[in-house]
């Protein structure tokens, strides 16, 4: 019976445990690749730019179309004819027309419409059935010339993929960029917490020789009291701490895409450093996605002003086709017949009051727009590289400046502590010191993870934002 109490008692206790995993900075960046949302929709707009190119250089092409038509009435067409009737010419061998000639004159008489009168008419009588008519037929379209368009749309889709592909990096950056903002902010938590459980540890000391000392007669009550006021504070620091350690660990969570009750261990410090080479490099601006995105807007508007121009060029094209036409008949006889076609257009654009001109003028200006926008943009990017450099190398000066007044914490803590036993400093000093000592050592961790982001911020503004 106790085994089974066993077994379930262990299966209960495993629902409480999260998976655990440990995760480096760049393991966390190709996670957050896969899951983060832009990514996917940048990437979806590189199938759509690449799809748009692949339909539009189907213009090159000639396009094959079918129609069909069908009619059907209810009631025929009836109708009678009277046509002119035609006699042999016995010389010619030829049919000349049966007119009635003046024996007087020997000219052919003009009845009162005008036309002459024929010696005999035929007498028709025509019935037409469309219950069922029908047409049907295939047509080939070949452009030959419509001002560069097909051309022109073509560089420009080319141009749609190159643009798609450029905002497909600088989603790829800003990923980077986020994710290692939420794994820094998740270690350094992790080292307050760290820092909050040693002070708690000091201060847990201190009360206890503190209170050790009060019932030998040695100090006075007012001194515990002041080390558990004191003791109190450090817990909630400890405890909020710890609400806040849960907080980032889920917000790397969600920048991953595991779930948000995964216990994550990580595997890179903030005493890391980063390579002298990546900070010393030359820089190339022209690596920035927002460069070539720039670049490309550039271009799309050239394209886009011959686009306009062709609208008001002459266009040429060909056509052929076949159709066949059933299902009439025409008193009583069936009439089906199937006939080619050939059809040549031009149109030449001759006078539209100016419209074409100012159309061209308008999109010549936008990209002049685009030019003047890009070089404005260019230093602003070639500014944040530099203020992004200056203020990496700020942090680091900070860092050195934290740790010296660590070690000057520390040491100040040591003696103020020898002090105290040795009777020669009060409990209240050496509260004291404890806190500068704390105050000191959370300044180092606030420093090195600030260089930690601004480090990834210079990355990001220098294009070297990646991995292997």
């Amino acid at each position: 019976m106790n085994k089974y109490i066993l077994i379930i008692l262990l299966l209960f206790g495993s629902l409480g445990l999260s998976a655990q995993q440990s995760l480096s900075l760049e393991q966390c960046r190709q996670m957050a690749l896969k899951e983060n949302k832009n990514i996917e929709i940048a990437t979806l707009q590189i199938e759509k730019a690449k799809a748009e190119k692949a339909a539009i250089r189907a213009n090159y092409f000639p396009s094959l179309s079918g129609s069909a038509t069908g009619l059907y009435l209810h009631n025929n067409i009836e109708m009678d004819l009277y046509l002119p009737t035609l006699t042999p010419n016995l010389t010619t061998g030829e049919l000349d027309p049966n007119i009635a000639i003046n024996p007087m004159t020997g000219a052919p008489i003009i009845g009162a419409d005008g036309n002459p009168i024929f010696n005999m008419y035929a007498w028709l009588p025509l019935e037409i059935s469309i219950q069922g008519a029908y047409i049907a037929g295939v047509t080939i379209e070949q452009p030959l010339y419509v001002g560069g368009k097909i051309r022109t749309g073509n560089r420009m889709t080319q141009i749609g993929v190159g643009m798609a592909e450029e905002n497909l990096a600088l989603q790829r950056d800003k990923t980077f960029y986020e994710t290692d903002q939420s794994y820094w902010l998740y270690v350094t938590v992790q080292e307050k917490v760290k820092l909050a459980q040693k002070y708690n540890k000091l201060l847990n000391e201190l009360l206890t020789t503190t209170q050790n000392a009060y019932e030998t007669g040695m100090t006075t009550q007012n001194d515990v009291l002041k080390v558990k006021v004191k003791q109190n504070q450090a817990k909630l620091q400890l405890l909020k701490a710890q609400s806040g350690l849960q907080l980032t660990r889920m917000a790397l969570c969600r920048a991953t895409g595991l779930p948000f009750d995964t216990e994550i261990i990580t595997t890179d410090s903030l005493t890391q450093q980063m390579d002298n080479e990546l900070i010393l490099s030359e820089n190339n601006i022209s690596l920035r996605p927002e460069y070539g995105l720039m670049q490309k807007q550039i271009e799309l508007a050239n394209e886009q002003v011959k686009l306009i121009r062709a609208d008001f060029l002459p266009t040429a094209g060909l056509q052929l086709g076949y159709n066949y036409v059933g299902g009439i008949e025409i008193s009583k006889q069936d009439f089906n017949q199937g006939n080619a076609s050939v059809i040549a257009s031009v149109k030449i654009p001759l006078f539209h009051w100016g419209e074409g001109k100012n159309k061209i003028k308008s999109a010549q200006t936008d990209t002049e727009i685009k030019k003047a926008e890009f070089a404005q943009n260019l230093r602003l990017i070639e500014l944040e590289i530099t203020q992004a450099r200056l203020n990496y190398n700020d942090a680091q000066i900070r860092i050195g400046l934290c740790q010296e007044n660590l070690q000057q914490a520390e040491e100040n803590l040591r003696v103020t502590n020898n002090n105290y036993e040795l009777g020669m400093k009060i409990i209240t000093e050496l509260i004291e010191a404890q806190t500068q000592w704390q105050e000191a050592y959370s300044e180092v961790i606030d420093a090195r993870a600030d260089c930690k982001i601004k480090e990834s911020a210079y990355l990001k503004a220098s294009s070297q934002l990646t991995f292997e």
